[in-house]
């Protein structure tokens, strides 16, 4: 008995040291492979530090475009970029932002050339109007607000009033009114845009225009334009005809089979 007891005992401590051997045969393992990652890494970082600073990949041209000589200039300085940097170390994204953050500008979109040119095309913001709320807005093409007037900025534009400040349907009944001023640009109706001084916009959203070859105002509702300004036309060519054309007050087309015209203080 205290034969086998001794057996089993040794038996028992070999196992352990082939257990310990082989733990640590893998710690060993384990560690050889972090190390080599990490050397990895750390080749990888100093050769794109290398690659980043060498006069291989330095920027020579930016070439803008899409927007108007005035902004070309300004477009580069707001973003930043020197041509001592290298065109691997550039951060487009960041750029991107940074150059859209200008009230003229719409997207950008940034593409590099190697080895030594980055392209920027920016696409400018285009006002169709102006809009009064608690100040002056430019309105884009989309029927959004994006820039303050100031006093050097031209105001050639058609102006919209009634709205208020901060009011919710503002966007929808901006839309309209954009939809009103396509219309007037496509050359399908016989009043153009250039003629439209002013769109006034009530509290339901139905538009109502100030042409500047009319002295009164034309209510048009909120919708079938094209329609509307036609019967425009016709009922012009019928005051025209009877003479009456000076002696309007406002032609109210917001009913579907007539028009009501005032005339002084009184109704046809």
């Amino acid at each position: 008995m205290i034969r086998r007891s001794v057996l089993d005992h040794q038996s028992v401590r070999r196992r352990r040291q082939r257990d310990y051997g082989q733990w640590g045969f893998g710690l060993i393992k384990v560690l050889l492979v972090l190390l080599g990652l990490g050397v990895l890494s750390l080749a990888l970082i100093t050769g794109y530090q290398f690659v980043s600073s060498s006069p291989v990949f330095r920027l020579k041209d930016i070439i803008v475009m899409g927007v108007d000589d005035s902004l070309k200039g300004e477009v580069i300085r707001i973003s930043g970029i020197t041509k001592s940097q290298s065109l691997l170390s550039i951060d487009c994204a960041g750029i991107k932002s940074k150059i859209e953050s200008h009230p003229w500008i719409r997207s950008v979109f940034l593409k590099r050339e190697f080895p030594h040119t980055l392209h920027i095309r920016a696409e400018n913001e285009a006002p169709v109007a102006l809009v009064l709320l608690d100040t002056m807005y430019f309105v884009s093409s989309t029927g959004e607000t994006f820039k303050k007037v100031e006093r050097d900025d031209s105001v050639d534009f058609p102006i919209i009033t009634g709205l208020s400040p901060g009011g919710e349907e503002n966007g929808e009944h901006l839309r309209r009114v954009v939809a009103l001023l396509d219309l007037l640009g496509s050359g399908q109706t016989q009043i153009s845009i250039d003629e439209l001084s002013e769109v006034y916009v009530n509290q339901s959203g139905a538009l109502t225009i100030y042409v500047k070859q009319f002295p009164f105002k034309v209510c048009l509702g909120k919708e079938d334009f094209s329609k509307k300004l036609d019967s425009l036309q016709n009922v012009i060519r019928h005051l025209r005809s009877t003479r009456r054309l000076e002696q309007v007050r406002s032609i109210d087309l917001d009913y579907t089979d007539r028009a009501i015209v005032t005339f002084g203080d009184s109704v046809a």
